[in-house]
């Protein structure tokens, strides 16, 4: 899909997206793929064991992979980034480091740091699955556009109960 027009408000909230990415999804798919060791598909010896509600090493098994896949998409967008903005962004984003830290390691001011940490964003928001984060930043806006408008309008009469 193309994104009829790239906007403040779509790169405010792709950039939005982005931060939530980085700091919360990814922390949380690096999680589970080291606390799981290997995943294996269960074996039958017999009568299936398994409740009747799914099989819980199989929704395991997609949780981790789909945990790998987002920390691989992650790694080849922070790659497409200048070594100073891929920095910034992993000490910001996963190790929660301050602007202080930052600039002492870069070498920059804190200022600099700043700008970095927004180039980086936003060159991270085109990079990350090509644009991914952009269309979704526009179908939410375009969500929330069409719900308030929707909620606005009282062409329904509110029944008598």
């Amino acid at each position: 899909m193309m994104i009829e027009n790239i906007n403040e408000d779509v790169t405010s909230e792709a950039t939005k997206l982005a931060k939530h990415l980085l700091s919360k999804d990814l922390q949380r798919a690096i999680q589970i793929s080291k606390t799981v060791g290997s995943v294996s598909s269960p074996s039958m010896d017999g009568m299936p064991k398994g409740s009747h509600f799914g099989n819980s090493s199989e929704d395991m098994m997609i949780m981790v992979s789909e945990c790998k896949q987002l920390i691989r998409d992650v790694s080849q967008a922070l790659n497409q980034l200048d070594n100073d903005e891929f920095v910034a962004l992993q000490e910001r984003y996963l190790r929660d480091k301050s602007a202080v830290s930052i600039a002492q390691k870069l070498c920059v001011s804190r200022r600099t740091v700043y700008n970095i940490l927004n180039k980086g964003l936003s060159e991270f928001i085109y990079c990350y699955n090509s644009g991914e984060l952009l269309v979704k930043a526009q179908h939410e806006l375009t969500d929330t556009e069409q719900v308030t408008a929707w909620s606005t309008q009282s062409t329904f009469p509110i029944p008598n109960i």
